[in-house]
C-alpha cells in the first residue's frame, strides 16, 4: 500500500500498522510528491504490483 504525508513520524507509524496487518507499505514521501506519483497519468497509476503465488492451492 502506498502512503504519503507531510508528517514523517506519522508515515512511519502508519507504515508499521500497514506492515502489521500483512501488507507491504511503500512510503512515497510528502503529499506533493506522493500524490503526484499516484494520480492518473503518474508513474504508479495502474501498475499491477501483486506478487504471483509461489505454489498452487489445491
Amino acid at each position: 500500500m502506498f502512503l504519503s504525508g507531510d508528517d514523517a513520524d506519522a508515515r512511519t507509524e502508519v507504515g508499521a500498522l500497514i506492515d502489521g496487518i500483512g501488507y507491504a507499505s511503500v512510503d512515497l514521501g510528502g503529499l506533493a510528491t506522493g500524490s503526484a506519483l499516484q494520480q492518473p497519468g503518474g508513474p504508479l497509476a495502474g501498475l499491477d504490483l501483486r506478487l504471483e503465488r509461489c505454489a498452487s492451492v489445491e
